[in-house]
């Protein structure tokens, strides 16, 4: 699936429909080159059999979009709320002492860069990026070794950094949490049982059309296309949504462009 991630879904998702159609064309016409329409004159039984294997399958199919789609959904607000607490963690960085300030707002800034520029093509793979694992790393190690409070002299002073930090701290912990899910979302597939029987079950529901027996050969070619390019459109659409990370459609990147747009964070990363 991963050819397709450079695909726009507008062009990919016709393709679904395009080459099982022309590929169950050409089956039948071969097909009916072996078995005329007069020797198949049962249509009553093949109609009747035909509803009930199509109206099962598309149940199951339809059932399987709502899943699937209802993951993809979830992996994409997973990496939102990642965003935004990596915003909040920026933001809470910059209430900081200036040496402190200076050093968690790099260490913030890379790390969306990284994720938003590096990280997504990792994730295609299942796998997380290294570099952007051990820039969140370094990040929370040096949050926790920010100097007690009991050693400043302004109290007041000292009681608000210490709910800056503590703030940040979470703020980072979120970002971990949100981090670890994403990539465990990244490396979801459907298993390959589900997918073995969504494939033979489309193929079952195609063969009952061959048992129809209609004079026209256009209009019988045409009912077959459509049928197979409808149950490939569909299973397609299921692939890519199964997959949030690759294919054609995948997680958008618009909420750490947003974040690192709106904070200016590549000046920071110098």
């Amino acid at each position: 699936m991963g050819w397709l991630t450079d695909i726009p879904a507008l062009a990919a998702l016709p393709l679904f429909a395009i080459v099982p159609a022309a590929a169950a064309i050409a089956a039948h016409a071969l097909f009916r080159r072996h078995v005329p329409p007069e020797r198949l004159d049962d249509h009553d039984v093949a109609g009747y059999l035909v509803a009930v294997v199509g109206v099962l399958y598309s149940v199951v199919l339809g059932f399987l979009v709502g899943t699937v789609w209802t993951g993809f959904s979830g992996a994409q607000q997973t990496a939102d709320t990642e965003a935004g607490a990596v915003a909040d963690a920026f933001n809470y960085s910059a209430r900081l002492p200036d040496r402190e300030r200076r050093i968690l707002q790099r260490l913030v800034a890379r790390y969306a860069v990284e994720v938003r520029d590096e990280e997504w093509s990792y994730a295609r793979q299942g796998v997380e990026d290294p570099v952007a694992n051990r820039i969140l790393s370094e990040a929370i190690t040096y949050t926790t070794a920010i100097a007690p409070v009991a050693t400043r002299k302004n109290s007041g002073k000292l009681l608000m950094e210490a709910s800056i930090q503590s703030q940040l701290l979470s703020s980072l912990r979120e970002i971990g949490d949100a981090r670890r899910l994403r990539i465990v979302q990244a490396a979801s597939r459907l298993p390959n049982g589900m997918l073995e029987a969504l494939v033979l079950g489309g193929l079952m529901v195609i063969s009952f059309v061959f048992f129809f027996g209609m004079r026209s050969f256009l209009r019988q070619m045409a009912i077959t296309g459509l049928v197979a390019g409808s149950i490939g459109l569909f299973f397609g659409l299921v692939l890519e949504l199964s997959t949030p990370y690759s294919g054609a459609i995948h997680i958008s990147t618009d909420a750490w462009s947003f974040i690192i747009e709106n904070n200016h964070m590549r000046e920071f990363t110098r």
